[in-house]
């Protein structure tokens, strides 16, 4: 398994990466898509690098409010607008290509 890229060009669709705390991710075709979409410089794959992190303040992972998400990628500054939502399957965190604005 490959360490999490840091930019979303380098991102393959279906292959699970590690991130540095042992967390395994994934990402479908349309995350990928929408990653060089709106995330040019990667803060979004930064915050899912850090993993867990506690709701306010923070950039990283936390719990997603969205009915079959179970966390969501968080950043502050430009870009904080838009959470990119992902679910466990079968122990690894997958991104679908499910994004929120607020």
């Amino acid at each position: 398994m490959e360490a999490l890229p840091n930019n979303w060009a380098d991102v393959k669709p279906d292959i699970v990466y590690f991130s540095t705390n042992g967390l395994q991710i994934s990402f479908a075709s349309e995350q990928i898509r929408l990653g060089l979409k709106y995330d040019q410089k990667g803060k979004h794959l930064k915050a899912i690098e850090k993993g867990q992190v506690p709701i306010r303040g923070n950039i990283g992972l936390v719990p997603s409010q969205e009915e079959g998400y179970d966390l969501k990628s968080k950043v502050l500054g430009k870009g904080g607008d838009r959470r990119f939502h992902a679910k466990f399957i079968d122990g690894v965190l997958h991104f679908p290509g499910f994004v929120t604005e607020h």
